[in-house]
């Protein structure tokens, strides 16, 4: 039962049921009077009111100067406009009103056969009370329409009640929505606050209700662009921190909390597609996310928003192929000479070769090297420039049809170092591991003695689909 600071006041005749003493300059009021009736508002039931985890329940009586000689009925209205009047008078203080939306009351009271009273409940939600804390909220009914020929007494068809949040609800009860690591930057760094799988990243942001769960409701999610540009003007956010486009993202815009729940998710998606796309600008993804409009229950004034912000080296989880843009590398030819340029000469060929995938004929004028400034035999050649990675993990490279001697550096390293005048060598692979999406140096030395000729520039990757095959163009860009 709630008893302090809960008053009602019969408007019109300065009469008021006080249970605390804190508004008794109300007596002073001169409310517009009405003429004499048999019907009139008897105030709260202060010793009945109650509450439960959604509601509060206030009793409201009606008297009658006489039992009724026929059952009747008395309609009911709210009157927020005298409420309104009084708080902007400063009679009422710290006190605000019950907005219509967030308090039931029936639209009619029925009077029994033989009966001198009624009672009816006001219903208010426990939200409002609580988006109020520490402030008096109140709510005047209007009694009209008695029917069967009763009439209202005058100066009493209003009934005002306010209502001390303090008393009714606990501050450590309040029921905040809230999200799990809110009030700050919630950081997505490699597995860390994400899920992911073949097409990209799940982050999951909980939404919290604190207090007793109850009937289920709505909470929408919003997005804040202008405060991503703002933290990273003030510093707060990296100068790499960046905003991704509506298209290249997607978010839960209207969450459901289910009945007897407590929590719920928000999924943040982003593709793999996404990450790629600024792997090399390093970029980070910032994101203002907050709630709104909970059809239930209150913002928690901080907590309920969040920055997420998104490590690029969360794509390190990401192993889909990239597929690069590449033109092939540069090739320098040797005429007449093994050892490419070691005493100084420059090369007789220069130009661009998509791959290395070549077999010559002595017979075919039109075969690799394909050119008149190259000898048939007795050259060399070296391509340089750099490989992309398409995916993360243990790359065998092949030299093994190459006809003769053959090189191969990665990031200036030789992993293959065979430069003899054998043709077509079995031994000639190496395993390195690279990281996918990084562009490593790559040099590619071939050594023609006579005879046939051939290179094939060949790799596979055993832990992913890539099965042995000729180093694509797509994946080498040449040297300036």
């Amino acid at each position: 039962m709630m008893k302090k600071h809960i008053y009602s006041m019969l408007l019109g005749l300065i009469t008021l049921t006080v249970v605390s003493c804190k508004h008794n300059n109300l007596d002073d009021l001169d409310l517009i009077k009405n003429q004499d009736r048999s019907i009139s508002g008897a105030g709260v039931v202060t010793g009945d009111i109650t509450k439960d985890n959604e509601t509060v329940k206030v009793p409201f009586k009606i008297s009658l100067s006489g039992p009724a000689s026929k059952a009747f009925q008395v309609g009911i209205t709210l009157n927020s406009d005298t409420v309104s009047k009084l708080i902007a008078d400063g009679i009422l203080k710290n006190t605000v009103v019950i907005p219509n939306g967030s308090i039931d009351y029936p639209n009619v009271v029925n009077i029994p056969y033989g009966s001198d009273s009624a009672t009816g409940i006001a219903t208010i939600r426990l939200s409002v009370i609580e988006a109020n804390y520490g402030k008096d909220i109140a709510f005047a009914i209007k009694l009209a329409n008695p029917g069967k020929g009763n009439t209202l007494k005058g100066g009493q068809s209003n009934i005002m009640v306010v209502l001390n949040t303090k008393e009714l609800v606990k501050e450590s009860d309040i029921h905040y929505l809230s999200i799990i690591n809110g009030g700050g930057i919630m950081s997505v760094d490699y597995k860390k606050n994400y899920k992911s799988d073949i097409a990209g990243i799940t982050i999951p942001l909980t939404i919290n209700l604190a207090g007793q769960a109850g009937t289920a409701f709505n909470v929408r999610v919003k997005l804040n662009i202008d405060t991503i540009a703002t933290l990273i003007k003030n510093k707060v956010l990296p100068d790499n921190a960046i905003s991704l486009k509506p298209e290249e993202f997607t978010i839960d815009t209207l969450i459901r909390v289910s009945s007897n729940s407590n929590t719920a998710q928000i999924r943040l998606v982003i593709g793999w597609p996404v990450f790629d796309a600024n792997i090399v600008a390093n970029k980070k993804f910032a994101f203002a996310v907050s709630l709104a409009d909970p059809t239930k229950h209150i913002l928690h004034p901080t907590n309920s928003k969040v920055i997420v912000l998104v490590e690029p080296t969360v794509n390190l989880d990401n192993n889909s192929y990239i597929t690069g843009n590449g033109a092939g590398l540069k090739a320098e030819y040797f005429s007449n000479n093994q050892q490419l340029d070691f005493d100084g000469r420059k090369a007789d060929l220069v130009r661009i070769d998509e791959t290395i995938d070549f077999v010559g004929n002595d017979n075919d004028p039109n075969a690799w090297p394909a050119s008149t400034l190259i000898s048939k035999d007795n050259f060399s050649t070296r391509w340089t420039g750099e490989f992309l990675a398409p995916v993360r993990g243990e790359y065998i490279f092949y030299q093994t049809q190459w006809d003769d001697g053959s090189r191969l550096y990665i990031d200036g390293k030789a992993i293959i170092n065979d430069f003899t005048t054998q043709w077509d060598q079995p031994g000639r692979f190496a395993k390195i591991t690279l990281e996918r999406g990084k562009r490593y140096k790559i040099e590619a030395n071939h050594r023609e003695n006579n005879g046939g000729e051939q290179a094939k520039l060949e790799y596979e990757v055993p832990s992913s689909d890539i099965g042995r095959r000729i180093v694509p163009k797509s994946q080498l860009f040449p040297a300036q």
